[in-house]
């Protein structure tokens, strides 16, 4: 897995980069071969956002998570991340299953 992990207008944090490259490595269990995350954080008066771009298997996900707590955007983002993929995966297993 490729993780890329930037952060915009805050401080780089190395306990916030372990928090995510733990928590990203949840979302392996959905990919054959190579993932590449690329996760931006970023401050906005009181809202901590995290953003994330996954691309994988040939599929494409974007998901942002935006509270007053970075540890609970980077979860919310993974949660938004991983429905994207679920649903993907239903989309692609019903269709083989229809023909």
């Amino acid at each position: 897995m490729n993780l890329n992990i930037s952060f915009k207008h805050v401080d780089s944090s190395e306990t916030l980069k372990t928090f995510i490259e733990e928590k990203s490595g949840a979302l392996k269990k959905y990919f054959d071969g190579k993932i590449s995350m690329n996760w931006v954080l970023s401050m906005e008066k009181v809202n901590r956002i995290a953003h994330c771009h996954l691309v994988g298997n040939n599929m494409d996900y974007f998901g942002e998570g935006i509270t007053e707590d970075f540890k609970a955007s980077v979860d919310l983002t993974l949660e938004r991340l991983e429905k994207q993929i679920q649903k993907h995966k239903e989309i692609v297993t019903n269709h083989h299953h229809r023909t």
